[in-house]
């Protein structure tokens, strides 16, 4: 191979990689966009669509594994990772929230990310009992909060405000049925995923998704 040949395949392989990194950061922005589910009106923006309205999870009045009152109004403004579930499951909740602690791992360093767990058996769920179920996946309060209350304001914040099933086992006393979905909603109280709590895969896809929002907030 001639010295002219070994040249400019040197030179090929110099300005591919820039090329590359030049094609990216021209063309490679916003390539990663969330759905807003449940839209109710949009805008057209340079041919693109863009929500202007959608279903926002609504507020609520209920308590803290600390006793303390906990609405959505102080929220606001933050990225959530909501789900139901109960303390005395056996079946999925325990997987769904060995997987919250990882979610909450990924993001300690975020304060904009919050996790919020609703009991869907909340006559049994009081803030002490919640309180020692948080600890067994180390949970932070500053970050995840576990929430119970009155039983029929949380089953209609699931079933209304989420779009989860959440409901009493009349077949089976002390059971309760309600989703296996973790939820991402937005700053604005918008949903932008539905993830299944008890897979790692999924919940990996949640991590990411979670941090493409962050980038979409911090690109505005």
């Amino acid at each position: 191979m001639n010295s002219k040949v070994k040249i400019g395949l040197l030179i090929v392989l110099l300005v591919i990689p820039i090329l590359t990194f030049l094609f990216l950061k021209i063309f490679g922005s916003n390539h990663y966009t969330l759905p807003v589910y449940f839209a109710e009106d949009s805008v057209q923006v340079n041919g693109k669509y863009k929500v202007t309205k959608a279903h926002r999870v609504p507020n609520f009045n209920l308590v803290d594994q600390d006793g303390r009152q906990a609405s959505m109004t102080p929220l606001r403004g933050s990225i959530l990772i909501t789900d139901f579930f109960f303390t005395r499951c056996e079946g999925i909740c325990p997987k769904m929230s060995t997987q919250l602690t990882r979610v909450q791992e990924a993001f300690k360093n975020d304060k904009d990310v919050k996790i919020i767990s609703f009991s869907v058996d909340p006559s049994n769920d009081n803030p002490k009992v919640l309180k020692q179920y948080a600890s067994l996946f180390n949970a932070d309060s500053t970050c995840w909060t576990f929430i119970t209350g009155n039983k029929d304001s949380i089953y209609y914040l699931a079933q209304k405000g989420f779009f989860l099933t959440a409901m009493e086992d009349r077949e089976r006393p002390l059971e309760f049925i309600h989703s296996e979905k973790l939820v991402l909603v937005d700053k604005q109280g918008w949903i932008r995923g539905y993830y299944n709590g008890t897979d790692k895969e999924e919940v990996d896809r949640m991590i990411t998704e979670i941090k493409v929002l962050q980038q979409i907030y911090a690109d505005r």
